[in-house]
């Protein structure tokens, strides 16, 4: 049943995804057009517009997802998603699953248009310039010992913040919030944000794991804390990762919640 739920997510769904990233991507490409020929001014409003249209595409995904669970859960469909013969958790699970694949790769591929199709529209001209300084910084943070924490604390992060997300969500359609309709959604996802904020500035200073940044071994762990000395102006030449492992644990304790709201308090209007 957990498969027939991704299946009919992903039915629900591509058709709206394609055509939005589609024509982000198609009017994007477009602001390259004066780039490739350096029109004067032009050319470098266009690199801006491109770069923002194609970072727009990892953003707009989540957010459209974040409705679809919305309407799909409490709107007018959530009617049939509740009569189906499933505990709450299972069509949680297979919704934020969903929700943390389809957001990670939109955001990759985003990123990856971002960076490579302006730079190889700016090879050969002046404003090539602008990528002298990204691309030797990139290849700085990517360093062998570092390389892991893109494609895996990253990834990890962003998946504990969509659980998160959902969570919130789902907390602002009991109750009282329940009346406001998706205004309840929206201050429930705002007072799950604020919680992940501070929660995630307190592990990133306080959790006893951190990365050299500095010094012979830049990349490599150690179990010291980043601290307080950042705030005094202080370089602690190590930056924190904690922020990955307690996204995880505080996405875990909130989908606890999330589910038993689903399954106890649901209330559709």
């Amino acid at each position: 049943m957990f498969g027939k739920l991704l299946k009919h997510e992903f039915l629900a769904t591509w058709r709206q995804f394609a055509m939005v990233a589609g024509v982000l991507f198609l009017v994007s490409c477009t602001f390259l057009v004066p780039v490739v020929f350096n029109v004067p001014v032009l050319g470098q409003l266009g690199l801006i517009l491109a770069f923002i249209g194609f970072v727009a595409m990892g953003g707009v995904i989540p957010l459209l997802l974040a409705i679809h669970y919305w309407r799909t859960m409490y709107g007018g469909p959530g009617y049939l998603t509740h009569s189906l013969p499933v505990r709450g958790r299972l069509i949680f699970a297979a919704k934020a699953l969903y929700m943390c694949v389809v957001s990670v790769v939109a955001i990759v591929v985003a990123l990856i248009a971002a960076l490579g199709l302006p730079y190889l529209a700016t090879r050969g001209n002046a404003l090539g310039s602008v990528y002298d300084d990204v691309f030797p910084s990139m290849r700085q943070l990517l360093h062998t010992g570092q390389v892991w924490i893109v494609l895996v604390l990253i990834p990890v992060y962003m998946c504990g913040l969509c659980v998160q997300y959902l969570s919130g969500m789902t907390f602002g359609t009991r109750s009282r919030l329940n009346s406001l309709g998706a205004g309840g959604a929206v201050l429930g996802l705002v007072g799950v944000y604020l919680v992940s904020q501070i929660v995630s500035t307190v592990s990133l200073l306080a959790v006893p794991w951190s990365m050299r940044i500095n010094g012979s071994e830049p990349g490599t762990l150690t179990t010291h804390a980043m601290g307080l000395g950042v705030f005094a102006g202080r370089d602690p030449g190590i930056v924190g990762l904690g922020w990955a492992p307690v996204a995880l644990v505080l996405a875990a304790v909130l989908a606890v919640l999330a589910i038993r709201s689903i399954e106890r308090h649901t209330c559709l209007r």
